[in-house]
């Protein structure tokens, strides 16, 4: 749809978008539970569900064994999961200010989408550092891309706000892991989760 020559996101499509989105942690407890070996969604992470081969080391630092016999349809779940937040993402983009900063800003928050449509097309054990590069500069980026958000937003800012402090608190306990054990899977989880959500409701208060 193109208002005043430029093309615009619809209302529908945009919700639908976010929604869609959110639909991954629907879906992805089905793969878990095909899994042939034992999956923990506290500790495993997400990409596990992805991988190609079955057995331990099947990527460098997965000690425990994987083996997810539909694992084409998981990467296809990435994919899909990143295109449909991009679109999201865009849709909300076209309440801001036509500026270079809020420009900055989407694309530090699409950056994390296109994490995991990358992840998809390119499994852990395929190549781990392509696989997880791009999704680890988003999960950076996109603290940023929401403080920007934030600053800027006439609604939607204290909501905005929240999950920003949120994800920097998880944040800070994936940094952890480096030092002490914590639920890896679960914070990886809770980070994307956070975002979903922030896209899903920003959306319904902007189009209220």
């Amino acid at each position: 749809m193109k208002k005043g020559g430029v093309l615009t996101i619809p209302k529908r499509v945009g919700i639908i978008s976010w929604i869609a989105t959110c639909f991954y942690f629907v879906i992805e407890p089905l793969f878990m539970m095909t899994s042939t070996a034992p999956y923990s969604l506290m500790q495993h992470a997400m990409s596990d569900l992805g991988v190609t081969s079955c057995g331990n080391y099947t990527y460098a630092i997965a000690l425990h064994e994987i083996c997810s016999p539909y694992h084409l349809w998981m990467n296809v779940l990435f994919i899909i999961n990143g295109i449909t937040m991009t679109v999201g993402v865009l849709y909300l983009a076209q309440y801001l200010q036509k500026k270079f900063i809020t420009k900055l800003a989407t694309i530090f928050i699409i950056i994390l989408a296109l994490g995991n449509i990358v992840s998809g097309f390119i499994p852990a054990d395929v190549d781990l550092f392509w696989h997880s590069i791009v999704a680890q500069i988003g999960m950076i980026t996109v603290l940023p891309g929401l403080w920007i958000y934030a600053k800027v937003l006439d609604s939607g800012k204290r909501w905005t706000c929240l999950c920003f402090f949120v994800l920097i608190i998880i944040f800070i306990l994936i940094i952890l892991l480096l030092f002490i054990p914590l639920p890896a899977g679960l914070l990886q989880r809770l980070f994307y989760a956070v975002i979903f959500l922030w896209g899903t409701v920003l959306t319904f208060i902007l189009t209220d």
